[in-house]
Formats: structure tokens, C-alpha cells, sequence
């Protein structure tokens, strides 16, 4: 079965659809089946595009959606003479450009078509009546609407796809990536001057959404009952010098340290090297909810219990007592009760920490996740038939 991929957001360029992309038609090729995809021109693509096990179009994408959508089309087409047979499905890894360049690739291909939905990107137009026409357009003709969440399938739902064309195949992560032993931990904690300290981390964009501010509000009350815990902020963004005045007007600045970025070979070992994952988001007018949060699959993965909250896809990726803990959005009493509860008792820490490992190797590598996405797509008929979330 040969499966053509259209992904405006794809390597070089870094973010989760550019991973959630590449990863899933990088498992579903090794799975055996035929894979070919379009992406967007970018410098520095040709190394990236050399070590993959199928040929990527590149076709340039910047400027007006219509004609990203145009020269994605185009790719469309040459990549099905660079398959052996005739496409059984066109994907659209996101509902626009890529979703419009499906349905005109449509007319010559004749193949089922997929929309990949990441967490409500879908559900925003910004009041513009073309935007809206075109999603509209694009949710209607889609055989098979696949979520990363049961929160971005009900969205699916309320923009009016019928349940039996929504599909749930979740996120995932490569396990393999985070297979790091306590002497490197215990090396990088060195190197960055935290010893034996209870450590919390947060990996992610520093904006507002992220709920960054609420660790900082908790930490007071986290350091009566833990005084040697530091917290640990990956990841660079608009609101870092807020989030600085915020920690030394609440006097918990020594305690906080703002790393910024940090190379992917180093994330594995960091988060291994944390106590506990943390990242309360919640709802912030005008930004996307979190579909499902790859980053707490990440920390799973370690070993490391996450703290997230009742907001979005996160349950899907925490579940509350099983493999971490969830508090609500913005309730910063809670989130210090949940984080003084993991780092004072060992027994829950461990036991959720090794729960949240066996599941992720379990449900969340993107073998698992291709495999999902496969049963979907052999369900389907060339007339579009149904799906049923897992």
C-alpha cells in the first residue's frame, strides 16, 4: 500500500507537527508499507531527506496558503510516479495548507483522503469567512478525520465531522531515545550545580498557556516542605523576562533557574535527571489548548512522573494517579500539593514513575501509533468508510 504524505511543517524546521509528521511516516514505512512525501522547501533539507527510507518532494510553501497549497498539489503529483503503485490515501498532516492541496490532488489520484488533527488548530479561523469556508470545505470531503487525542477528537466532532470518520491515534515518542542510567543523571546534575537537590522541570515555549507562572506561585509553599528544591525551566520564549521578575518578586529566584534552549541529544538525560515533570497548562484566550503534550510522553519515557492538569489532551497523557497527577488549570494550592507529595514520598514517586515508563513502551512509541493510523486506513473503502477511536 503506498501512502503519500502532505506536510507543509516538516525537518529541518522543529516543533511537534514537524515531529509528529515526520516520526509517523518514518514508523509507517518501517512497517513495511510504500511511503512518499511532500514537503516544504527549506535550506538544509537534503542531508535530512538523504537519511530517510523514502523519497520527500520538496516544493516551496512560503507566502499566501493558496499557493502553498497549489505547489503542494503539484508535489502530490509527482510524488505518485515516485511510487510503485497508484496512492492508496493522501494525508494531511494539518487542516491547511495541506488539507486544500489533498482535495486538489483529489481530482487526479482518486485516493482516500486523511486529515491529521493536533489539538483545535482546525477549530480557529480568526472571524475569516474564506478560512472558514475553506476548513469547512476540508472536514467535509476528508474520508477519515485521525486525532492525537480524545479532546481533539470531540473537537472534530463539534466542527461537525460525523463520529464514524473520527479516528484517535494519539502522539507518541521513541523510547529508545531515553534509555539514559542514573550515572549520567547524576553527571549532568553536576554539571549544572544541582547536585542532590529535589529538581522539578518544565520543558516548553515560555508563553503563557504553558502555566509557568503557576509553578512559580506554588514553589513558595513547595519550599517549606522541601528547602533544597530548584526548578528547572527548558525551553526560551516572549514572557522569560516576566517570569524572572515574577520568581524575585515572590523571593524564589534562587531556586529557579531559566536554561533556555538545549540541544535534543540533552533532553533525554534531563529529564532523566529531574524528580518530577511539571507543566500546568492552561486556557488562554486566543491560544490553542494542549492536544496532547508530547513533552509529558517525553518525561514518561525517563521514568519521570509528570504534573499536568484536567485541560485539553493532557489526561490522555497523565493519567491521574496511575502515571502522574493532574490538578486544576491555574489552582497553584494544588499543584503544590501534588508536587510536595511526590518529592517528600518515595514510594508514589517510583511507583509512578516506572508506571508512566511501561506505559509509553506499552500504548505511546510511534510504532504503536502507525500501527493505529494503518488499522484506520485499512478500514476504509475508496467510498470513505468509517472509524472508531481505540
Amino acid at each position: 500500500m503506498s501512502i503519500i504524505f502532505l506536510a507543509d511543517d516538516f525537518p529541518p524546521d522543529v516543533g511537534g507537527i514537524q515531529t509528529y509528521a515526520s516520526e509517523l511516516a518514518l514508523a509507517t514505512a518501517q512497517l513495511g508499507e510504500e511511503v512518499a512525501v511532500v514537503a516544504s522547501r527549506q535550506e538544509g533539507s537534503q542531508e535530512i531527506d538523504e537519511a530517510l527510507p523514502f523519497p520527500v518532494v520538496r516544493v516551496p510553501t512560503e507566502g499566501s496558503y493558496p499557493v502553498a497549497a497549489l505547489n503542494l498539489n503539484a508535489g502530490a503529483q509527482r510524488a505518485a510516479e515516485r511510487v510503485s503503485e497508484p496512492p492508496h490515501c493522501l494525508v494531511a498532516t494539518k487542516w491547511s495548507p495541506e488539507g486544500a492541496a489533498v482535495i486538489l490532488a483529489y481530482g487526479r489520484l482518486r485516493c482516500l483522503m486523511v486529515l491529521l488533527g493536533h489539538g483545535g488548530e482546525f477549530s480557529h479561523t480568526g472571524g475569516n469567512p474564506i478560512k472558514w469556508l475553506v476548513q469547512r470545505a476540508v472536514l467535509r470531503r476528508m474520508a477519515l478525520c485521525l486525532a492525537n487525542s480524545h479532546y481533539t477528537a470531540e473537537l472534530f466532532g463539534k466542527a461537525g465531522v460525523p463520529s464514524d470518520r473520527i479516528g484517535i491515534i494519539y502522539g507518541g515518542v521513541r523510547p529508545e531515545r531515553f534509555e539514559c542510567d542514573q550515572a549520567e543523571a547524576a553527571a549532568i546534575r553536576g554539571e549544572m550545580g544541582l547536585g542532590a537537590r529535589p529538581v522539578l522541570l518544565t520543558v516548553a515555549r515560555l508563553v503563557e498557556r504553558k502555566g509557568h507562572d503557576t509553578v512559580l506561585r506554588a514553589l513558595p509553599r513547595v519550599l517549606e516542605e522541601a528547602p533544597d528544591t530548584v526548578y528547572v525551566a527548558i525551553g526560551e520564549g516572549p514572557i522569560r523576562e516576566a517570569l524572572e521578575n515574577l520568581a524575585r518578586e515572590l523571593d524564589v529566584a534562587d531556586s529557579v533557574r531559566f536554561v533556555g534552549r538545549v540541544g535534543a541529544e540533552r533532553l533525554p538525560v534531563l529529564y532523566r535527571a529531574a524528580d518530577v515533570f511539571v507543566m500546568p497548562s492552561r486556557p488562554v484566550r486566543g491560544e490553542l489548548a494542549e492536544g496532547l503534550g508530547l513533552a509529558y510522553l517525553e518525561a514518561a519515557a525517563a521514568g519521570t512522573p509528570g504534573i499536568g492538569t484536567h485541560f485539553g489532551g493532557i489526561p490522555d497523557a497523565v493519567l491521574d494517579g496511575e502515571t502522574g497527577l493532574l490538578v486544576e488549570p491555574g489552582d497553584e494550592k494544588q499543584l503544590a500539593d501534588a508536587i510536595v507529595r511526590l518529592l517528600t514520598e518515595d514510594d508514589p514517586r517510583h511507583r509512578l514513575g516506572q508506571a508512566a515508563r511501561e506505559r509509553v513502551r506499552a500504548e505511546f512509541t510511534w510504532g504503536r501509533v502507525a500501527e493505529r493510523f494503518l488499522a484506520h486506513v485499512n478500514a476504509l473503502t475508496s467510498e470513505g468508510g468509517g472509524a472508531a477511536a481505540p
